[in-house]
Formats: structure tokens, sequence, C-alpha cells
């Protein structure tokens, strides 16, 4: 039988299927042969698509010059984007202020780099470079003695973190700087906290 030469420099012959061609695009970060690590490069990230975290540590306040006892919660969806609440007051004997915030995050790195392949280990590193996030909110400022709210205005931070167990859930070190813009001057504060992270599923994903 002869062959014709067209059919041999085009290759394989396409196949019909029954279902028709397929349309699925190859995900790089999930192929075992191609990321040498363990697991699939989301290092629990998946097993909820809400990752919820509480935390507690030390806030500094560098224009006050006030140190203050902090509480932070986030939910992120998929460790993407999501909501924090903030509080912290201070610890000074001379100042006292309690600040109280709430706004969005985003962690804009973890599904672009995933998607892409290149969580390739370790889990360490991966989870500390996709934690880098940003945060928009506003700050409402209580100093004791003055009006409730007297100084108000946006917040802007940045922020990272380090999983001790090198897992998506459990305990992670935590750091953030932030600038308060209240209407007259500025703030600029770092905090410094301890948070446990756990994942949860949601009803959205359970239907």
């Amino acid at each position: 039988m002869i062959v014709p030469l067209s059919l041999l420099l085009a290759g394989e012959p396409a196949i019909d299927h029954a279902f028709g061609p397929t349309t699925a695009a190859e995900v790089r970060s999930v192929n075992a042969d191609e990321n040498k690590h363990d697991g699939d490069g989301a290092y629990g990230r998946f097993d909820g698509d809400l990752d919820l975290g509480f935390g507690a540590g030390a806030a500094a306040y560098f224009v006050t010059e006030d140190i203050a006892f902090a509480l932070r919660a986030t939910a992120h969806w998929y460790s993407t984007a999501g909501l924090y609440l903030s509080y912290s007051e201070s610890l000074g004997a001379e100042v006292v202020e309690r600040r109280a915030g709430l706004g969005i995050e985003l962690e804009p790195l973890f599904l672009v780099r995933w998607s892409q392949g290149l969580e390739t280990g370790p889990a360490l590193l991966d989870l500390t470079l996709d934690s880098l996030s940003l945060g928009a909110g506003y700050l409402l400022a209580d100093p004791v003695g003055r009006g409730f709210a007297s100084r108000h205005g946006v917040e802007l931070s940045l922020g990272f973190g380090v999983p001790l167990l090198a897992t998506a859930a459990g305990p992670w070190l935590e750091a953030r700087a932030g600038w308060f813009l209240p209407e007259s001057g500025r703030e600029v504060s770092a905090v410094v906290f301890l948070s446990w992270h756990f994942l949860a599923l949601t009803p959205v994903v359970k239907e």
C-alpha cells in the first residue's frame, strides 16, 4: 500500500471522538512528572474553599510612639481574596487608644503561580511567597477621653506570613505594615502576630 507523502508529514491523523474534540486545557501544576516535589502544589489549600485565620500579637504605631495589643481575623476565598477584621488597644500609660478596622485583602500570587506550574517547592517557600497580600479598608480610632471614632480614615496595608508547619492549615507567623490616612496627617504601623488557619467548605461548594 502506498501512503501519500502528505499524510506522513502531517503526523498522526485526528481521531473523531464520540463526544467531540477535547477542549480542556492541561493544568501543569498537577503534573506529577513535571513538578519535582511531593503533592500537587496546593499544600492543602483546596481542602476547603474558605481559609479562615485568627491571630493575636503586638502592634507598633510610629507616629504616636504607641505599642498596642492586636487581634486580627481573616476569611479568604481559595486563599486569594477576602475580608479582614482588626482590633488593637494601646498598652501605654500616657496614650490609650482603641482602633478597629474592616476591609478587603488580596493575595494575588497563589492561583497564578499554581496554574502556571510554579509551585515547585519546598512547601515553606511556596506558601510564604503566596501569602503576600495587599489590604485596603477603613479604620476607626477611639482615643480614651475623646468622642467615638474621633479619628477615622482609609487604611492600606502590605503583609506576608510564614507557615510554621509548612502547610496551609495550622499555625502561621505573620507580619504587616500599615498606613493609616485620617482626615489630617497619617500614621505608619507594623504588627506581628501568631495566627491559626483552617480550611472550611461553604454550602456553595458542598452543593
